[in-house]
């Protein structure tokens, strides 16, 4: 509907208002009133105000404001006559682009809607007046007339839809919105209405498109066999193919509208069947057929080869052990900071800052996925199990894990797929949790509200995908702030547990408890790592070269040693001449070396623990016998001469050759050769071989004994 204007779009000077009392369209709307409905309460309320005072003019506005809102909402459902604005365009315009004030019931352009909020005299005292555009304008979306056969909520879900062109067109198309109003009513948690937008946003589009191709009304008019292939053109053209290269800008959205697309056709196939329209199950049945035989080679087939590649060729990156620590240590200084300025003084930008931190710490330190922290109730957490383990469960745990089992506090919240998963809470997290808790009424969180991650003045939650990258943005000395999300954190724990070599059973605890089974961790949570491959199949694929597999039957990879093989021989300077591994965004092996940093993180950790237990495995007395030196050894039938190794022998090997002992790895024979070139007088009577083999035996009795 346009707006009122003369026909040739010039200004008009005889503007006329409709009477909120008898539907009468008047020029002199305060004159009118007075003479015709004197005997209303709200006119003569107005009147008896002072003559020419402000508080007379804004009553006799809002007045005038609501019979023209009356007269705006018959034409808007109608789709007949012209609307009233407060302030006419200079340009003959469409009603699409003007909303009507919540609080004053004026007609407004929605773009300039924002200021007139600022000033608007009707709003209440208790409403911010800095509310961004947006906002502005979905709340204006709700004070529309809604259509009858949908209800105030779905109305209130599509009022905060982003209002724009795409909004409009999907408003005015009775077969998306009520296409909408059924996913509504599947989906009632909130949780799910962003996802439901979405569609809704990409039908609308869809059809903005084709529009740009051939006359179309209604998307319903696209479900005909006939429209099939201006369906094609506008999906291709929304997702931006390129036809030379024949790659689209946006394969997902190629294919997220083909689902949406089918789904929109079955369900016009429904609604025929119900309203027994025929030609209408016809149209969408051939659709149909025609999307399940064509669709595949059309569309979906190239947007899904190019999302393979993309995601073959994207970097497998995992965030760095010293920034997630730099991340703890700034979550914990953060915590603390807000803790204490929310106890002083309960407002809204304190609870708001605190939440959003320990909705971090939580997602940080359990590894969870972001939105099912983010979705948690608060009767969930008001719920939580404080009492003490079971007496019979303790006798199975170690006196460590009896520590910590009365240091966490363990909810459960429901995971993917209605799994049940737990989150452990720290002393420190549960006196946040506390507090907010008890600030939530004082800090203007509503009681409706039912999550405990509440945002104030609303009904949604906050995103912890958004704290935490707003968190992130906050640490300096970070190697790699991209890597440090919920997912990355997910899958750095499940590959970084190949390390600790988990048994079964642990493997399917550690799964349990990141809310997957046993399978999806292995395929889709460990990451390929370089080094594993390397140093353990590699193994294998020496002994079926060399026909020696038969000899390790019954061995696992890490009985495996390096000295059967006799072919390889690589020393320490070759090791420590080697390129040095850095992370690189750029191919998937880079985050392979990023991995390995880690992995030797850990190995370090380990090797000072060996390195303390070094002196009592090597201490040997002269008179026991502690290793055989078969330097002397001679082919055929000579006598063998085996001497023991004295404790200044030993001390010599450990000084020089201790840390391929902690290792596990037996040296080679250069660097047996600078072993004993170091000592000279010690090892005068030694010859690599016997250093060599002295290094074995001493890794095998370390293995024996740990």
């Amino acid at each position: 509907a346009p707006v009122l204007k003369k026909e040739d779009g010039s200004r008009t000077y005889a503007k006329k208002h409709q009477c909120v009392y008898c539907g009468v369209l008047v020029q002199k709307m305060s004159r009118h009133l007075m003479r015709k409905h004197m005997n209303k309460v709200e006119v003569a309320k107005a009147y008896s105000l002072p003559k020419n005072s402000k508080q007379r003019r804004l009553q006799l506005d809002y007045l005038r404001n609501k019979g023209n809102f009356e007269h705006n909402t018959e034409v808007l459902e109608s789709n007949k006559g012209k609307l009233i604005a407060w302030k006419q365009p200079k340009e003959k315009t469409e009603g699409d682009i003007f909303k009507h004030c919540l609080y004053c019931y004026g007609l407004f352009n929605r773009k300039a809607m924002w200021r007139h909020f600022q000033t608007c005299k009707f709003k209440p005292e208790d409403k911010s007046s800095k509310t961004g555009r947006t906002r502005v304008q979905a709340l204006c979306a709700f004070a529309e007339p809604v259509p009858p056969e949908f209800s105030d909520s779905y109305w209130r879900f599509l009022s905060e839809m982003h209002q724009d062109d795409i909004t409009v067109a999907c408003k005015k198309d009775n077969c998306i919105l009520k296409f909408g109003y059924r996913l509504f009513h599947k989906n009632k948690m909130v949780s799910h209405h962003p996802y439901i937008r979405q569609k809704l946003r990409e039908l609308g589009r869809l059809l903005l498109e084709a529009k740009k191709i051939a006359p179309v009304k209604s998307i319903k008019d696209l479900i005909k066999p006939e429209k099939y292939v201006q369906v094609v053109s506008a999906a291709r053209r929304l997702a931006g193919f390129c036809e030379e290269s024949g790659k689209y800008h946006r394969p997902s959205l190629a294919r997220k509208v083909g689902h949406n697309i089918h789904s929109l056709a079955l369900f016009i196939k429904s609604e025929g069947l119900k309203s027994q329209d025929k030609q209408s199950v016809k149209n969408a049945e051939k659709f149909a057929q025609l999307y399940q035989e064509s669709w595949n080679y059309d569309i979906a087939s190239q947007a899904l080869t190019q999302l393979q590649q993309r995601k073959w060729n994207a970097p497998l990156l995992l965030p760095f052990t010293h920034d997630v620590q730099i991340l703890h240590n700034h979550l914990s200084e953060k915590q603390q900071e807000y803790l204490r300025a929310l106890t002083k003084d309960a407002s809204q930008s304190n609870w708001k800052d605190l939440a959003k931190v320990i909705l971090a710490q939580v997602i940080l330190f359990n590894r969870r996925r972001a939105g099912e922290v983010s979705r948690m109730h608060l009767s969930v957490y008001l719920s939580k199990d404080t009492s003490t383990a079971h007496e019979d469960v303790n006798l199975a745990l170690t006196a460590l894990e009896q520590k910590l089992c009365n240091y966490f506090v363990r909810i459960t919240i429901v995971g993917k797929r209605g799994r049940k998963v737990p989150v452990l809470l720290s002393p420190q997290m549960k006196e946040s949790l506390d507090t907010l808790t008890e600030k939530r009424e004082e800090c203007g969180v509503l009681k409706e509200n039912l999550y405990l991650f509440a945002l104030p003045n609303s009904f949604h939650y906050l995103r912890g995908s958004d704290c935490i990258r707003q968190l992130v943005s906050q640490c300096s000395g970070l190697k790699d702030s991209t890597a440090l999300t919920s997912t990355k954190l997910r899958k750095h724990i499940a590959t970084l547990s190949t390390v600790l070599n988990l048994k079964t059973t642990e493997l399917d605890q550690l799964a349990d408890f990141l809310g997957h089974n046993i399978a999806v961790h292995r395929k889709h949570y460990r990451l390929p790592e370089g080094t594993v491959q390397l140093a353990k199949v590699s193994k294998v694929l020496l002994a079926l070269e060399q026909g020696r597999l038969g000899e390790y039957k019954g061995k696992s990879l890490d009985e495996i040693h390096l000295d059967s093989f006799p072919k390889i021989n690589i020393s320490e300077e070759q090791i420590k001449g080697a390129p040095e591994e850095t992370p690189c965004a750029a191919t998937s092996s880079g985050s392979q070396k990023a991995l390995t940093k880690k992995r030797g993180e850990l190995g370090n950790l380990r090797e000072s623990v060996l390195y303390e237990l070094m002196p009592e495995v090597v201490k040997v007395t002269p008179s026991t016998p502690a290793s055989s030196d078969r330097s002397n050894e001679k082919s055929g039938n000579e006598k063998v001469v085996k001497r023991n190794w004295t404790p200044e022998e030993c001390a010599a090997v450990n000084k020089h050759l201790r840390k391929y002992i902690v290792t596990n790895r037996v040296p080679g024979k250069v660097d047996c050769e600078n072993c004993i070139a170091a000592e000279p007088q010690v090892l005068s009577n030694r010859d690599w071989k016997a250093v060599k083999y002295f290094v074995k035996n001493r890794i095998t009795t370390m293995r024996k004994k740990y």
